[in-house]
């Protein structure tokens, strides 16, 4: 008998010690999102090109339900298709005053992509953005950059028998004060193919007006949640054919009634309305909006919904950003 309740002990201890593990474990995947021993500290400048990406056979794959929110469901839908499965590797970490940036390997469909993540110093996630997209155009080569400043510059290239025939850059940088990704600079490859994207994608669209509304690739009204339920974040670009007249702002917006809002902030002279009717939005700009366009270019259009991305649309449409 004393052997057995000894035993009995014996099991009960060994299995309190498995359920503190498993406890353990479960804690450091909630608050660290089960990443950071998996990656490895790299150097900066941190170089990845097209090619290199693509011959990574890398099968270590990431744990974790944090990756999910790396990639905007614009891009994962469009790029890896829709429902993908998406399995992700560890490529590269580096530590800053912001936090810990992780270069994430993703792979679906026969496709790969990377994305840089970065978490605060208490391991909580702030924001993500798609490092490299490769396409499937021949013709070009890609290649993104973390410099030392943690600036992202993803360059690509085209030849044609070996000959340059054109370049194209974005230069993204971290914002900690919106807690995105800003576009800072863009110089595209080809403006035939250049669609405006959403600084504010990633946010949550819950609001029965969020979305996106555009009259063509360069003309741009993104809506998502604001901090309380009668505001909306906003994100406007505006663009003409020639590029030499545009438009650009982001802010919060005061629902006026259940199908306007309004910009008004104090120390901003800018008034500008928005009105939805039905799948459209209309700006209307009132006075002092200079700030946020070029001279004789008015904040103004009706904008149509764009809707949600099929699994038919899954193209190269990402890539080729």
């Amino acid at each position: 008998m004393y052997r057995l309740a000894l035993a009995f002990v014996l099991l009960s201890g060994l299995a309190a010690c498995g359920n503190n593990d498993e406890k353990k474990k479960e804690t450091e995947e909630t608050t660290t999102g089960g990443l950071g021993e998996n990656f490895k500290d790299a150097a900066l400048p941190y170089q990845l090109t097209d090619t290199a990406l693509l011959r990574n056979n890398d099968t270590t794959t990431l744990q974790t339900t944090a990756a999910t929110a790396f990639f905007p469901d614009s891009i994962k839908n469009d790029y890896f298709g829709k429902n993908a499965k998406i399995k992700f590797s560890p490529l590269a970490k580096f530590t800053s005053k912001d936090g810990t940036y992780y270069v994430v390997k993703a792979t679906a469909n026969s496709k790969k992509a990377a994305a840089l993540a970065l978490y605060d110093k208490e391991n909580n996630f702030l924001a993500s953005y798609p490092f490299l997209l490769p396409d499937d155009n021949s013709k070009t080569s890609q290649v993104s950059v973390l410099d030392k400043n943690f600036t992202i510059t993803r360059n690509i290239v085209e030849r044609d028998a070996g000959q340059l025939i054109g370049e194209g850059k974005d230069v993204v940088a971290y914002d900690a004060s919106e807690r995105i990704f800003s576009l800072i600079l863009q110089d595209p490859l080809n403006e035939e193919l250049t669609e405006i994207i959403s600084p504010i994608d990633t946010f949550p669209k819950t609001h029965k007006l969020a979305g996106d509304y555009r009259i063509n690739k360069k003309n741009l009204v993104s809506i998502r949640d604001g901090r309380y339920p009668n505001q909306l974040l906003v994100y406007i670009h505006t663009e003409n054919k020639d590029g030499d007249c545009q438009g650009e702002m982001r802010g919060e917006f005061i629902m006026t009634s259940t199908t306007t809002a309004a910009y008004r902030q104090g120390g901003d002279p800018c008034v500008l309305n928005l009105t939805f009717k039905g799948n459209t939005v209309s700006i209307s700009e009132q006075t002092g909006c200079g700030n946020y366009r070029g001279l004789d270019c008015p904040l103004t259009g009706t904008f149509t919904k764009k809707k949600p991305a099929s699994a038919k649309a899954a193209t190269d449409k990402a890539g080729r950003r």
